[in-house]
């Protein structure tokens, strides 16, 4: 969902943030690249509140990002797989990753690099 200010702008980043929605969305696809797949492991992982979380994989599963299906043939119990659609973000989140490493450190990680 775009906010108001840049709907209009037709521009493949403004494209790319519609697609890939808010902060939670890029930590569930974060998780997801490191093996997470269920509900409950994703929202124990990052401590989301059950209905955001519910509502952002929904919007992932919407847009293609992933891919809902049961854990097991015949299975009630589902899981989230990133689909080749949201594989292709990995590399843009890991240099997102680094990026606020390097960039938008902690007081606490500033003031470990003035020490040095």
């Amino acid at each position: 969902m775009l906010r108001k200010a840049i709907e209009g702008i037709d521009s493949p980043l403004v494209r790319a943030v519609n697609e890939v929605g808010d902060g939670w969305m890029l930590l569930i696809l974060w998780a997801a690249y490191h093996n997470t797949s269920r509900f409950d492991d994703f929202q124990r992982e990052l401590g989301v509140a059950r209905n955001i979380l519910a509502e952002r994989l929904r919007r992932l599963v919407d847009n293609g990002l992933m891919e809902k299906r049961p854990i097991a043939d015949g299975a009630r119990r589902m899981e989230y797989r990133l689909t080749a659609k949201g594989q292709a973000l990995e590399e843009t989140l890991r240099l997102l990753y680094n990026w606020g490493d390097s960039w938008a450190a902690t007081a606490q990680g500033e003031a470990l690099r003035a020490a040095e």
